[in-house]
């Protein structure tokens, strides 16, 4: 009992000793809690700064972009491991203002983690490029890919709208030339009508790719009319007589002979040819004519022409010949006398030859011979209707002859000699 008395009193009149007590007691107890939960470090990846002050810019009509990944910071945090294990990276606060950004672009980020003895990131600003946002009107052009299916060829094309709005930074947007849509064809052998993908190009028919380009619209309704086709001769006349001495020599030229049309096939089944209905004026021509017309005028409604390289016009030349002389010595065997009497003879007093002119196309002159050549003289009945033995008749001989070639009237004498 006097040990204890003796160790107690020291102890109370000894104030050291108490004070030595309590910061042994303490450095316990941090061993203590340090083994049972130390502190440590851990880093956090891919921490997204969040971005305030975005409006103020936005209603100053400006735009801005975070250059690189700025935006996005590493954070090593230093706590014990009881925080650290209940800490998610979005539990770290980190921010910037945009409305505090520097001359130079760049923005302080502040952050800051409850709980953590210390937190310390890879970067501490971001930077920041800020842009007058500017909005236009692009057109919209259309290309086709692809073939349509076999007899049929594409028609018009319609786009639900022409022109499309697109805003963004001002530095993007003027790239951008005109939007388009590709159709793909694809045998089609109907019309088409989808929603078609707009894409944007800039000048040189490079495609511009910018997420901060926003259009008015992704899509646009587009239809390609798909027509059956025909392949058909073009035919002209002529009107007009030529001038003396000259004759039309009823060839006509049509270039092109052939056209291939489209439409819709119940309309192609009623077409067989494309009749130029304004015939070519020969009047008083001396050398060959041509004119020229516009077949669309002749097609019927719904059918057009489609022919590659083909602008659609015919030229159609009427050819014009200088009249021709031939002179030919036709034996009177080639001459037939038809109508003769009943009870009589008849035969050609002419001794020789006969001589016929002719005049016309100089090509089917050329065609004629006196071997080819062939006449006919026609008795008829005189007024009373007697012949008698020993009648001499002057008769005129008609020829076989084309429809370009004539004769001058040639005579001859036939006598008539009463049967025995």
């Amino acid at each position: 009992m006097k040990i204890f008395k003796r160790i107690g009193a020291i102890l109370i009149n000894n104030l050291w000793l108490k004070i030595l007590a309590v910061l042994i007691a303490f450095v316990v107890w941090v061993v203590v809690a340090q083994i049972n939960n130390p502190v440590s470090t851990h880093t956090y990846s891919n921490v997204k700064v969040t971005l305030l002050g975005t409006d103020v810019l936005e209603s100053e009509g400006k735009f801005y972009q975070v250059v690189g990944n700025s935006d996005v910071i590493k954070i090593t945090v230093r706590a014990p491991e009881s925080v650290i294990s209940s800490i998610s990276p979005s539990d770290i606060y980190a921010v910037a203002d945009l409305s505090e950004i520097r001359e130079d672009g760049t923005v302080p980020i502040v952050y800051s983690l409850d709980r953590a003895e210390s937190i310390v990131a890879d970067h501490d600003e971001l930077q920041v490029i800020v842009e007058d946002k500017k909005t236009r009107y692009v057109n919209i052009l259309y290309e086709m890919t692809g073939s349509v299916g076999e007899g049929c060829v594409a028609g018009k094309v319609t786009l639900q709208r022409n022109r499309i709005e697109i805003s963004g930074p001002a530095s993007d947007v003027d790239k951008v030339a005109y939007a388009q849509v590709s159709i793909d064809l694809d045998g089609a052998i109907k019309s088409i009508s989808a929603d078609m993908e707009i894409h944007l190009f800039d000048s040189t028919g490079h495609r511009v790719i910018s997420d901060r380009i926003v259009k008015q619209t992704d899509y646009v309704t587009t239809t390609v009319t798909v027509l059956s086709t025909k392949i058909v001769p073009v035919y002209a006349s002529v009107t007009g007589d030529t001038a003396t001495g000259y004759l039309y020599s009823g060839n006509i030229s049509v270039d092109p002979e052939v056209v291939t049309i489209a439409g819709d096939t119940s309309v192609l089944n009623t077409i067989n040819r494309i009749e130029i209905t304004d015939p070519v004026d020969i009047a008083a021509a001396t050398k060959d004519v041509t004119a020229t017309f516009e077949l669309e005028k002749y097609l019927p409604a719904g059918v057009s022409l489609e022919q590659s390289g083909f602008e659609g016009e015919a030229s159609v030349t009427a050819y014009i010949e200088k009249v021709a002389e031939k002179n030919i010595n036709l034996s009177p065997e080639r001459i037939a006398i038809i109508g003769i009497p009943d009870g009589f003879t008849a035969e050609i007093l002419e001794e020789g030859t006969v001589s016929v002119k002719l005049s016309g196309l100089s090509t089917e002159l050329n065609a004629i011979s006196a071997e080819s050549l062939v006449g006919s003289a026609e008795i008829t009945p005189n007024s009373d209707g007697v012949f008698a033995d020993g009648d001499i008749l002057i008769l005129p001989v008609k020829f076989i002859l084309t429809d370009h070639v004539k004769s001058d009237m040639v005579y001859v004498r036939v006598l008539l000699t009463a049967d025995v």
